[in-house]
């Protein structure tokens, strides 16, 4: 999960923006995200220690990391977590402040990426044609992450590997509802 940006337009450190139930952004997403997932690897920036302590303690099956140059774009941050799970057959790539899908989407997902046909699937979930998050990529790709840089996070890498990207229509809005701004945080 990436949770290493600047949060700019939000005025304030959104991933701690509190939800009507009264849980944190990034609390809250870890919610729905952790329970679905064999691991979690989040990356949070340089300067979260105190956060990347709580998370830890609160979730004990999480791992956290701090990305030194996040700062730069999320592409570093996807480049720094790709670099950490080399190990893994694939990973979800979920965004810290999409607090907001159904937990049965993430189990299509999952299940779309285990089945697939292709040798080395990435399945993206989209609603009405809209593609969304989280987005699902085999362990081939993992070395492609690892170069990314920039603030396009995978975008570029769906693109270069159009053919291996499989999508997923659901009827969950929550893959497209992010964070942006404190409006946002009423969403669902």
């Amino acid at each position: 999960m990436l949770a290493g940006g600047q949060g700019r337009r939000f005025g304030s450190d959104k991933r701690l923006a509190s939800l009507p139930s009264g849980e944190s952004l990034l609390a809250a997403t870890l919610t729905k995200i952790i329970p679905a997932f064999e691991e979690t690897l989040l990356v949070l920036h340089s300067g979260d220690e105190t956060l990347a302590a709580a998370l830890s303690t609160q979730f004990k099956t999480l791992t956290t990391t701090l990305a030194d140059d996040a700062s730069l774009g999320m592409g570093h941050s996807l480049a720094h977590g790709a670099a950490k799970i080399t190990h893994w057959q694939g990973a979800a790539i979920c965004l810290g402040d999409m607090p907001f899908h159904a937990p049965s989407t993430l189990s299509t997902l999952i299940f779309a990426f285990r089945t697939a046909s292709q040798a080395h699937p990435i399945i993206q979930p989209c609603h009405q044609g809209r593609p969304g998050h989280p987005v699902l990529f085999h362990h081939a790709y993992f070395d492609a992450m690892q170069t990314l840089t920039g603030d396009q996070g995978a975008r570029t890498l769906l693109k270069t590997q159009a053919a291996a990207v499989q999508m997923i229509e659901v009827t969950d809005l929550g893959i497209l509802q992010d964070v942006d701004a404190p409006r946002d945080l009423a969403w669902r």
